[in-house]
């Protein structure tokens, strides 16, 4: 009985391990995928660093520049940049209000 079973609970595992680990990858891989393709001059973003700029140049190679101070610019690779700045709405307020107000 126990030599039947086992390959179900190899079967199960591998399951496991792709549902846990390999799926979510995937999803975070299309998301950074989609945000580096709309990216353009002009959009006010956040970097895996927590830096606050303006993409003032998309540069060929995977490098952006990012104004992050008047006459201030940084070069960043595009993997680097983790979300639109205007994206904070969806992050709970600090303040002692309840959301919504």
């Amino acid at each position: 009985m126990g030599a039947v079973l086992l390959p179900v609970y190899i079967l199960i595992f591998v399951g496991l391990i792709y549902f846990i680990g390999v799926r979510p990858q995937q999803r975070r891989r299309k998301e950074q995928e989609a945000l580096t393709s709309r990216l353009k001059a002009g959009d006010e973003v956040v970097t895996i660093g927590g830096i606050y700029g303006t993409v003032t140049e998309i540069e060929e190679g995977g490098t952006v520049l990012l104004e992050v101070s008047e006459d201030v610019d940084m070069r960043v690779a595009t993997s680097a940049i983790v979300r639109f700045a205007k994206d904070e709405s969806a992050v709970a307020p600090t303040s002692g209000e309840p959301a919504g107000t």
